[in-house]
């Protein structure tokens, strides 16, 4: 169902324990083995067979049925002195019926015959073949007339179809959006956990300076003993951050549906770059592209269509039928018939012979046409009004369902250009943080070298350097997302991705 316009350009580092992976990467192999996009792809394969099966409502219809039966029945009469009629009976009968979606039914090629071989007197035939072919047509004048009401369940389903794409591409879009978004917290992690080891090493930088001062009794002991608390303390934030990024990698690896042994090297730098957005044109963007905007409106056109349909069953039944059918019967004379004491009356030619069963209708010897009217209604007809009305307030529903997407839609918008902006002023916040944080950091580092700061003043200034590090980290990722959160709420996610789905 996905063609992508990406290549995927899968690299092993040199020590073969980690994948270098692009964003663009990550996206490719989501698309293939996301778990959540493989279930919406069988969900649209459902809604597609669901056309399949609201066709076959006006597919013809073949019936075939045929009996045998050999039996002995009772009987009074002073033609049969046995008291017993033997008779053996064979019946094969067929039709083909359907209907048509302007409200057509049709019943054609309903042909049975029956062979009947008895030992009866009164029958002069035996074995006697009896045939009958009819062809009917009808049609609905009210209730189910016209081609709009009969085909509202196929219409209805490919909407229905057309709506479970939408859903597809949405879930496909919020995979995307769940992919970067893993992404980037996975760089963030990867930075943080070098600010945090270099964090380290500049408190055992300290610890040994300290040492080597108190040696020569610059310093007092109590100042190595800070710098090692200090040490131990940036220890345990490394354990902290090789955990934060061990388990960030993971929920990426989790959405790619890959193998949580296999490692991820994150290649792709996160973007500074200033993208200047108007909420206006963004907002219009999003109300054509976005799927749900566009499920919404399906949605109702579905309604409407059954509104029309139930309003339509309100009405009473009426149909004209016409139809004919063509007899034939034919067989040969029964040697056990009545003779009255002399010879029996001769029988027709035209019944002499088991064929002339089937010339006769060939021939249309013997033909009966007829027409009929057909009239009913429910006399309180509570099921129908009750249908209508939970169709009416379905279509209400599905209304005001368009205008809470639209609203929604308007809030996503405008909430990603604000985090948008306030991530680039996080940024800058943050990078004027610690540009600051490096100076006092020198210059406390300075004063401990003359003697006139202290040991805690250092650490505590390198601490303040790696909080707003960690911040301007944060912020950078936090723009990365809502960046690619903006392009999900415009609809334009998946063709930012060069990801096409083909209907």
């Amino acid at each position: 169902m996905i063609k992508t316009l990406l290549l995927l350009l899968l690299a092993m580092t040199a020590t073969a324990t980690a994948m270098d992976l692009s964003v663009k990467d990550a996206v490719i192999i989501a698309l293939e083995n996301n778990r959540d996009i493989q279930i919406e792809k069988e969900n649209v394969v459902v809604s597609e067979s669901e056309i399949t099966t609201q066709k076959g409502a006006f597919d013809p219809i073949l019936n075939i049925s045929s009996f045998y039966n050999d039996g002995e029945t009772p009987s009074v009469s002073t033609f049969i002195p046995t008291g017993t009629i033997n008779q053996k009976e064979f019946n094969l009968t067929g039709n083909i019926e359907g209907q048509f979606s302007t409200g057509t039914f049709y019943d054609v090629l309903n042909f049975s015959s029956t062979r009947t071989d008895t030992d009866s007197p009164i029958d002069d035939l035996s074995p006697s073949w009896f045939n009958n072919l009819g062809f009917s047509i009808g049609q609905e004048l009210l209730r189910n007339f016209g081609v709009n009401v009969n085909n509202t369940f196929v219409i209805t389903a490919r909407r229905s179809n057309q709506i479970s794409m939408k859903e597809f591409e949405n879930v496909v879009t919020n995979v995307i959006l769940e992919v970067e978004t893993r992404y980037w917290l996975l760089v963030a992690a990867r930075q943080n956990l070098e600010l945090e080891r270099k964090a380290l090493e500049l408190a055992q930088d300290l610890q040994n300076r300290n040492e080597i001062q108190v040696e020569v009794g610059v310093l007092p002991p109590v100042a190595v003993t800070q710098a090692k608390s200090e040490v131990a303390a940036r220890e345990l934030d490394v354990i902290r951050a090789e955990n934060t990024l061990q388990a960030t990698e993971d929920n990426l690896k989790n959405v790619l549906a890959m193998d949580l042994s296999q490692n991820i090297n994150a290649i792709d730098e996160p973007t500074t770059e200033v993208f200047l957005f108007n909420e206006e044109e963004s907002l219009d963007e999003a109300y054509r592209e976005r799927p749900e905007i566009e499920q919404a409106k399906l949605d109702i056109e579905n309604r409407k269509t059954f509104k029309h349909y139930y309003s339509n069953q309100r009405l009473p039944r009426l149909a004209v039928e016409g139809g004919v059918q063509l007899q034939g019967l034919g067989g040969d004379e029964n040697p056990d018939r009545l003779s009255f004491g002399g010879d029996p009356e001769p029988i027709p030619s035209q019944f002499l012979g088991s064929g002339e069963a089937f010339s006769q209708i060939f021939g249309a010897d013997f033909t009966t046409w007829q027409i009929l009217g057909v009239f009913s209604f429910p006399i309180f007809n509570r099921t129908a009004r009750g249908q209508y009305v939970k169709a009416s307030a379905e279509f209400d529903r599905s209304e005001i369902t368009l205008k809470k997407t639209e609203d929604d839609v308007a809030l996503d918008v405008k909430s990603a250009i604000r985090e948008i902006e306030n991530s680039l002023r996080a940024i800058d916040a943050a990078h004027v943080s610690v540009e600051l944080a490096k100076e006092v950091v020198i210059n406390e580092q300075e004063r401990l070298n003359v003697g006139i700061g202290t040991t805690r003043e250092v650490l505590e200034a390198q601490r303040d350097l790696i909080d707003a590090g960690v911040r301007e980290i944060t912020a950078i990722a936090n723009y990365n997302i809502a960046l690619a959160e903006l392009e999900r709420a415009k609809g334009t996610l998946l063709e930012k991705e060069g990801v096409i789905i083909e209907e």
